[in-house]
């Protein structure tokens, strides 16, 4: 029995060697689940300050997206104001063109009016000058 008790002490000292060593080795994955724990926090908190860049990288997205609106319907006025003037413009040459004609017309009908006047002067001129002479050669004859 003595044999016994000895035998049944060295299996529970071997046992408790066997449950030391898988304490330590327990201890060990232990510090190492610890150790990857704070990686694996250490890696969440890149992916949370990545996620909030992101946010913030969207938001001045939004903001240029908001300018780049802001600057196509300032250019669609300037579009617009640039047709009307255009538009003004135009006129404005057809009428000077079409003042211009009248014009024209107007200066010829002067410039024909002027050269009826002296046309008809210098025919009056020119008759009377013909009576003088045909007096005077009437007279020559005589």
């Amino acid at each position: 029995m003595e044999k016994q008790i000895v035998n049944m002490l060295s299996d529970i000292q071997r046992n408790m060697k066997e449950f030391d060593r898988n304490l330590k080795e327990l201890d060990r994955n232990m510090k190492e689940l610890d150790r990857n724990m704070k990686g694996l926090e250490s890696n969440v908190q890149g992916l949370e300050s990545n996620m909030q860049g992101l946010e913030s990288n969207v938001q001045g997205l939004d903001g240029n997206m908001q300018g780049l609106e802001s600057n196509v319907q300032g250019l669609d006025g300037n579009m617009k104001e640039f047709g009307s003037d255009l538009k003004e413009i135009k006129e404005t040459v057809n009428r000077i063109e079409s003042s211009q004609t009248e014009d024209v017309i107007a200066l010829l009908k002067v410039g024909n009016q002027r050269s009826e006047t002296d046309f008809h002067y210098l025919n009056t001129r020119i008759t009377d000058i013909d009576k003088r002479v045909f007096t005077l050669e009437n007279r020559a004859e005589r």
